[in-house]
């Protein structure tokens, strides 16, 4: 089975800890010693890079209500539940608020801008998510696993990207990849794991529901293992007394610990659930699920109402909008894992699990929301938490094709020389695109020039930002000094928070592109060509525009064509 033959190293070996894996021979251990150091390498660089660039992200459409929620949770608990005002105001209210709390507690404090401290801890938060997927993947499947898994992961440009300013979906991935490593690391004890790993457990859990009520996922997931777990025991020891024996064990070992420490803690960060726990964080997910959005939904160039938005909606961008090798080599992990499965030696059968674990969460989500025909919309945002699991199936693979080519050092030095040159495409595409990583389309789209036009770029405004400093530098560079005296008002094409932060004085917005001097607008539904204007700016990746900057008056009302 793919789930390993490796062990983490001398230090943390022994099955209690991994599944059942076999312990590392010298040479191994010692090999597995350089990838650890590789990995904490790759979070050193990855770190500094956060610390260099964090400022360099815009305000993304939904931050803005995300930044005054945080502050209305806050209120609610500082007046003691009288100030309801964060109960109230659906959908935002549908949302935990572990993070936005978090964010507007610390922006009391920080010497950072408000919205540069959310990106900051946003980020921080990403980083805390690949360290999850690579701990996951070096306890399936040792060091080197690890070690590919969260470098796959930082070449993901939709997590990298994401992973400054989108206050829901990178808090929740990282969540749950935690959920899924302390669900690995009990499975090997079940039915009487450390109560330490277990509270571990009921804290990501607890954080995850503390973001988004699709953590209750999660819960199904712990049901999956410690089922499987325990009727295989059952059924190997031909004794179905054990397995209701045992059954029992995990439910008060396990199940009640997990769900007393994660239930509190989703409706500490969720004041709406509280008003009725069992039947809001329902009512919140039926919502979700089928969420009444009104706009049109742009698919492969053409426009669709969310009834009638096709299945493949959400498979498509996820083929699309990862990178190719990453979505192969998972599917690959997952088709021999399958294959192998029958085959499993006794003593793998709970690393089998473990692994069978993180594929279905990888794959579940999706098929089940293809499968009721979930309102979908900005391509796969709603589901970057199964990314982290993705990359670290990836790690595995690659680190089982590394054990087959041992004994082939040709084939093995050219396998290797394509990785790297896929890599050094995957940076050259992330550093040209930034600070819109996000945007990114992979070759099966006909990469960025090939997906505008028929999929979303820019749907969150990150580009504001940039065209909010050109038109400021524009207008510095063509009045001078007279530039400090003046008033130009300034209109946007969708969400006001995502430029009004980055305006200085001089420039006033107004909500009336009618009454506006210069208007700003993405390339999102055809915003860029809704009005005449002259061009005066341009926000553009690898050739593509993503917003542009049009100068409303009089005398300048030429086509943006």
């Amino acid at each position: 089975m793919m789930a390993a033959s490796h062990a983490g190293g001398p230090a943390a070996s022994g099955p209690a800890r991994h599944g059942g894996m076999t312990t590392l021979s010298a040479n191994d251990a010692r090999r597995g010693w350089d990838y650890d150091r590789l990995t904490a390498a790759l979070f050193l660089a990855v770190f500094v890079l956060v610390l260099l660039t964090f400022s360099d992200y815009g305000i993304s459409w939904d931050e803005d209500y995300h930044f005054w929620y945080g502050f209305r949770v806050l209120d609610y608990y500082r007046s003691f539940f009288h100030d309801t005002t964060a109960l109230t105001s659906p959908p935002i209210s549908y949302y935990g608020a572990a993070f936005d709390a978090t964010a507007a507690l610390l922006s009391q404090i920080s010497p950072l801008g408000s919205y540069e401290t959310r990106h900051l801890l946003n980020a921080l938060i990403g980083i805390l998510g690949i360290l999850g997927t690579a701990k996951l993947a070096r306890l399936l499947a040792g060091p080197r696993a690890g070690f590919w898994a969260a470098l796959l992961l930082v070449f993901t440009p939709n997590y990298y990207g994401h992973m400054f300013n989108n206050p829901k979906d990178i808090p929740f991935a990282a969540a749950s990849v935690w959920s899924l490593y302390y669900m690995a690391r009990i499975v090997p004890a079940l039915p009487r794991p450390a109560l330490g790993e277990v509270a571990k457990l009921g804290l990501a859990i607890g954080l995850a529901l503390g973001v988004r009520v699709g953590g209750l996922l999660l819960l199904c997931y712990l049901a999956l293992a410690i089922g499987a777990v325990l009727a295989l025991r059952a059924w190997r020891a031909r004794s179905w007394r054990k397995l209701a024996l045992e059954t029992a064990t995990a439910a008060w070992r396990v199940g009640l610990p997990v769900l007393l420490t994660a239930y509190p803690l989703m409706l500490l960060c969720w004041p709406w659930a509280q008003l009725d726990p069992l039947l809001r964080p329902i009512q919140a997910l039926a919502d979700f699920s089928h969420h009444p959005y009104a706009a049109k939904i742009l698919f492969d160039g053409n426009y669709y109402l969310p009834p009638a938005v096709p299945r493949l909606y959400l498979p498509v961008h996820i083929l699309l909008k990862l990178p190719e090798m990453l979505t192969a080599l998972a599917l690959a992990a997952i088709a021999v894992g399958v294959m192998r499965l029958r085959r499993a030696p006794a003593p793998a059968a709970q690393s089998v699990i473990a692994f069978g674990l993180v594929g279905v969460a990888a794959i579940f989500p999706v098929l089940y929301a293809v499968a009721i025909h979930a309102t979908l919309f900005d391509g796969m945002r709603h589901f970057i938490f199964v990314v982290p699991a993705i990359a670290c199936l990836a790690g595995i693979a690659i680190d089982r094709c590394a054990q087959g080519l041992s004994n082939r050092p040709r084939l093995r030095l050219a396998s290797a020389s394509l990785v790297t040159l896929y890599l050094a495409q995957l940076l050259y595409f992330m550093v040209a695109l930034h600070p819109d990583e996000y945007v990114y389309y992979n070759l099966l789209a006909g990469g960025l020039s090939g997906a505008a036009g028929r999929f979303k770029l820019d749907y969150w405004a990150n580009s504001y930002r940039e065209a909010a400093h050109d038109l400021t530098a524009w207008l510095r560079a063509k009045d001078g000094a007279r530039f400090e005296h003046e008033r130009f008002r300034v209109a946007a094409c969708g969400p006001p928070g995502s430029i009004v932060y980055f305006l200085p004085p001089q420039l006033v917005y107004v909500a009336d592109r009618n009454t506006a001097d210069f208007y700003i607008a993405f390339t999102k539904d055809g915003c860029d060509k809704s009005i005449a204007g002259k061009p005066v700016a341009r926000v553009e990746r690898l050739g593509t525009l993503l917003s542009i900057v049009l100068d409303l008056r009089k005398g300048n009302t030429v086509t943006t064509q």
